[in-house]
């Protein structure tokens, strides 16, 4: 066989087994991906749990390769759709997903998945395993956090404010409930700092003076960090609720 007709055949097989997701590294975007498939129903579900170190993680439409899911770690679903691949005439179910901290998430095919939470490897130095991602989120969160003096840190507003800065693919818009504010700040550099979040929150209309009088009230902050979210939400990117005592 010619080498023009193997290499034919190689990109034909590729083709006819797009949709399944793979681990092989892909560009961020794909509009070939994208355009390849059709939406032919997408609705809410209840949580299980799931893990898998299998496939990659993406936005509704396959457009967007979040991540490979290189690790074995626990996700929680919320909801599942159903592709149609164009090509091949072929339908396959996704399930949406988040980890358990909400940093992370995406559309992941559920062949891949496994029932069950992932099992916790022991740590043979007796130290606690830290994600860099999410140390250096804790590490945005404070500085955020010390902009409000005299505020409250309160896990039920952290738990909105990271659902509101990891949406399923933008899809719905941030729940804010009656007496609550609700901050969202862009970041505009590339290593975020106190000093361009505490800009972020003067061009969003927060002024010193201003931050000072939300003091005693309870305070939920939540950054991305995660450089290949995509669909309008950059790394750096902030979601804040406030809340009266009490």
């Amino acid at each position: 066989m010619k080498p023009s007709a193997i290499l034919l055949l190689i990109g034909t097989t590729l083709t006819t087994t797009f949709l399944v997701p793979t681990s092989v590294q892909a560009s961020e975007y794909s509009a070939a991906r994208a355009n390849s498939v059709r939406l032919v129903w997408r609705h809410s579900m209840h949580q299980h749990l799931y893990h898998t170190h299998r496939g990659s993680r993406y936005s509704k439409h396959l457009g967007v390769r979040y991540g490979r899911n290189t690790e074995d770690i626990t996700w929680l679903t919320n909801a599942h759709e159903k592709l149609y691949d164009k090509r091949t005439h072929k339908a396959a179910i996704y399930y949406h997903v988040n980890s358990f901290d909400g940093r992370h998430g995406g559309w992941i095919w559920r062949g891949y998945l496994i029932p069950g939470g992932a099992t916790v490897k022991p740590n043979p130095t007796n130290k606690p395993s830290v994600d860099p991602g999410q140390e250096q989120g804790q590490r945005f969160d404070n500085a955020v956090r010390s902009l409000f003096p005299g505020t409250v840190n309160d896990d039920a507003l952290r738990s909105q404010a990271s659902a509101a800065i990891n949406p399923s693919d933008g899809e719905r818009s941030p729940r804010v409930p009656a007496g609550q504010i609700y901050i969202r700040l862009y970041n505009q550099v590339a290593h975020p700092t106190i000093q361009s979040y505490r800009e972020a929150l003067i061009t969003a209309g927060y002024s010193a003076a201003k931050l000072a009088t939300f003091k005693n009230w309870h305070i939920g902050v939540a950054t991305q960090t995660d450089r290949e979210f995509g669909e309008g939400v950059n790394f750096g990117d902030v979601a804040i609720y406030l809340a009266p005592q009490q």
